[in-house]
């Protein structure tokens, strides 16, 4: 239960980080904990409301207005492929912010360069300070992550980059879309890539984007046929688990229980065929499975079909002017309340939020109840020990930082129950 010196620190217009617990220690970290289903869903899934049977015209700035898009299988795929695109390999160095998902360090990792972390503000902002004094003559790209859909300083850093001779990389996977300075985000770096299945109720999905440099060398191929129907299935058979779809739910349920019986066939079938990848037992990347790792077998698949499809006949429309009310709706109920603080109360206009960032105070204990009871809440506890070394603050958001979702499919009755849950567990 939260201290009354961590509830009034919190509370404080000004603020200290110290008013936390400090990070847990790597051998809290080690101990795997097992929590049940979360009862509400972490990411979007299809509805009866999710579809139209057109593709939608919107004039809704996304990343995909930021240049010429290649649609892959995941957002760290399209780092891998910026590393390829600008030659980047051993002997080189990328600059990555210190508040990090470890899916974002392990391209560069694979392609032999080294990862040097700069530190991020209480914000989120990058440490413009920092970044010159971690500049060196290996390093050969910035990384920029615009949190949670918030944009970055682009115009600064674009100057920056372009003053110091480096490339910029914005890392859009929060921010499929938004502007910032009236251009839409993913339009000021070199390369920007996005992540689609964080906004749209998909198996898999990824973007890389340019305006400055050639995607001709991103020769892709399709995905193995499991893959295919993979893509097709999995939404469904999730949509249906939280009792989505309606009638057709109804009649969906008998087919998607002979779901087994049809992997079973395919595990049958010769891996990786001329078409794709059919990759072991789950026939989909890891990234599209929860994982944090990079697979370079998925290096060169193309988005899924099923994927596609979805993401160009899902409304733009209902899908951003839900998710900022289901983030408003978040701000207003917890601004002020004993034990968290909402990190960014505030949604500017633009922005389009992936989820609603609250800071817990005594996270050691509220974390795991929150998580025990089904309340669905995501957090980078994986850093490196260099980049939690370099950034205190990226080491207290490891833990103390958690993510809720806002997305478009949220009913109202499951986000008044998260808050509930919540006010419940900060207050007992």
């Amino acid at each position: 239960m939260p201290t009354s010196k961590m509830v009034s620190s919190l509370a404080s217009t000004s603020w200290e980080p110290g008013g936390f617990p400090p990070p847990l220690q790597s051998s809290t970290l080690s101990r795997m904990e097992s929590y049940p289903k979360p009862l509400v869903p972490t990411s979007p899934i299809l509805s009866s409301g999710t579809l139209g049977l057109r593709r939608e015209r919107t004039d809704i700035p996304s990343v995909l207005d930021a240049g010429v898009a290649r649609f892959l299988t995941s957002g760290r795929v399209g780092i891998a492929w910026t590393l390829r695109l600008l030659g980047i390999g051993p002997g080189h160095k990328v600059l990555i912010p210190s508040y990090n998902c470890s899916s974002m360090v392990a391209p560069v990792q694979w392609c032999g360069a080294e990862p040097v972390y700069y530190r991020v503000s209480e914000r989120l902002d990058i440490d413009l300070d920092d970044l010159e004094r971690q500049l060196e003559p290996a390093v050969r790209l910035l990384m920029v992550t615009h949190y949670f859909g918030f944009p970055q300083q682009c115009e600064a850093l674009r100057a920056f980059c372009d003053r110091k001779g480096i490339a910029l990389l914005e890392d859009c996977a929060h921010a499929f879309f938004g502007t910032y300075a009236g251009r839409p985000l993913g339009s000021f770096g070199d390369f920007a890539i996005a992540s689609p299945m964080k906004f749209f109720p998909t198996l898999d999905g990824g973007c890389l984007v340019s305006a400055r440099h050639s995607l001709d060398g991103v020769q892709l191929r399709m995905g193995g046929r499991a893959f295919q129907i993979k893509s097709l299935l999995t939404p469904l058979e999730t949509a249906l688990e939280y009792g989505r779809l309606g009638t057709f739910g109804s009649i969906l349920r008998p087919i998607m229980q002979a779901k087994d019986s049809l992997w079973r066939t395919l595990k049958t079938l010769r891996h990786g065929t001329a078409e794709g990848p059919e990759r072991g037992s789950s026939f989909a990347p890891s990234s599209s499975e929860g994982g944090f790792g990079f697979d370079p077998m998925w290096f060169d698949t193309a988005m899924s079909g099923g994927s596609r499809y979805v993401m160009f006949h899902t409304s733009w429309a209902r899908l951003v002017k839900r998710r900022r009310r289901h983030y408003q709706r978040f701000a207003e109920a917890l601004t002020g309340l004993s034990g968290c603080r909402p990190l960014l109360p505030d949604l500017p206009d633009g922005v389009v939020p992936y989820v609603f960032p609250l800071l817990l105070a005594d996270h050691e204990q509220s974390f795991p109840v929150l998580k025990q009871r089904g309340v669905p809440m995501l957090r980078w506890d994986s850093l490196s020990t260099e980049a939690a070394a370099h950034c205190p603050q990226s080491a207290l958001y490891a833990h103390a930082l958690v993510q809720l979702p806002c997305h478009q499919e949220l009913l109202d009755d499951e986000l008044e129950w998260m808050i509930a849950e919540i006010r419940r567990t900060l207050t007992t």
